[in-house]
């Protein structure tokens, strides 16, 4: 069976991709995906992921579309342009932010923290993305199962006004790269990302 390939801005997002998506067989999750190490592939990308929780195996095939630095903390990067993702829908992204604020509540050591608040930072400003002149996005913001729902019963949770006052609550994506970099220089940390379990 050919499957059609999902164009992918980054392997990050790629990365992000299977943390929102559900198992085809057995609609859980999470995937655990088979991907090239780094951020800096771009191109063609055939990817098995098996479900964790049912144990199947699905073929996925991406369109990579840019290459990533190899130095963190811009290898961290989701999306180099302003044009919305059109693999991962404004009601993942967001899920994705709430997911790695919980994560980074877990997290006992400082450098732990800042660098899961980054990684949540750049889901939200992804979601920030789908925005247009209007408080509120527009339908075709919402493209995976169940969001459509979501948005049409809550709206008011999706105003754009409430991500920014919550972007507004964090440090800038600036500040958070330079204090990371800032972490890498004393005490050399293994680099680890979220998304790249």
């Amino acid at each position: 069976m050919t499957h059609e390939a999902l164009p992918a801005r980054t392997l990050n997002e790629v990365r992000c991709y299977f943390l929102v998506t559900a198992c085809p067989s057995c609609g859980k999750g999470p995937l655990n995906p088979q991907l090239p190490s780094g951020g800096s592939y771009q191109g063609p990308l055939a990817a098995t992921a098996s479900c964790r929780a049912c144990g199947a195996q699905q073929d996925y095939d991406f369109i990579v579309q840019q290459a990533l630095p190899a130095q963190p903390p811009r290898s961290e990067l989701i999306n180099l342009s302003d044009e919305p993702s059109r693999i991962i829908d404004l009601a993942q992204w967001l899920g994705l932010f709430y997911m790695l604020l919980s994560s980074a509540d877990r997290q006992k050591q400082d450098h732990s923290v800042r660098r899961i608040g980054h990684q949540a930072s750049l889901c939200l400003a992804e979601a920030l993305k789908f925005y247009g002149d209007d408080e509120l996005p527009p339908e075709s913001a919402f493209f995976s199962p169940g969001s459509p729902a979501a948005f049409r019963q809550h709206p008011e949770k999706f105003a754009r006004q409430r991500l920014r006052d919550m972007q507004a609550k964090l440090p800038s994506l600036a500040a958070m790269e330079q204090r990371l970099e800032q972490d890498g220089r004393k005490v050399r940390p293994r680099w680890w990302q979220f998304w790249r379990r």
